[in-house]
């Protein structure tokens, strides 16, 4: 009876361990990252697709600041904002009934000086602004996000 009993204990051990390996989750924690693009050869984690016909201005302020050689991968650091914003913004004085529009934006540890700043209007550049952020607000600090506009 101990035999037939250890018998049984084996197989179900068994079953279990091949069952894990077919489902793929044998060897696999929760807590692992998520592959990234980076990971996969590429220099982003993540592409957000920026709708231009929702917001014309800042998307055709982001395309130009692109051709002429600013970076299209942002590099989330929310802590080093406000001083990029500064430094973007210094030479720029504010002109009534418009935003500065910077690119790359300040969140983005590829802004500050010498970022690409264009006059726009307030509401495509804060609409511009709150949906990017309502984007990437599940992204960590250091995720890379490549712009594509469309």
């Amino acid at each position: 009876m101990d035999k037939i009993k250890s018998l049984l204990i084996t197989l179900l051990a068994v079953a279990v361990v091949i069952i894990g390996i077919i489902s793929g989750d044998f060897f696999t924690s929760e807590h692992q990252p998520k592959p990234t693009g980076r990971q996969n050869g590429s220099n982003y984690d993540e592409v957000l697709i920026f709708p231009l016909d929702r917001y014309p201005e800042t998307g055709a302020h982001i395309r130009k600041a692109i051709k002429k050689g600013h970076s299209e991968i942002c590099t989330i650091d929310r802590d080093g904002a406000d001083e990029r914003r500064k430094d973007s913004l210094k030479d720029v004085p504010s002109k009534s009934g418009y935003d500065r529009d910077e690119w790359p934006m300040a969140m983005c540890e590829e802004g500050g000086t010498g970022a690409s700043v264009e006059y726009i209007s307030p509401s495509d550049n804060r609409g511009a602004g709150s949906w990017v952020g309502n984007q990437v607000s599940d992204y960590p600090d250091g995720t890379k996000v490549l712009f594509k506009i469309k």
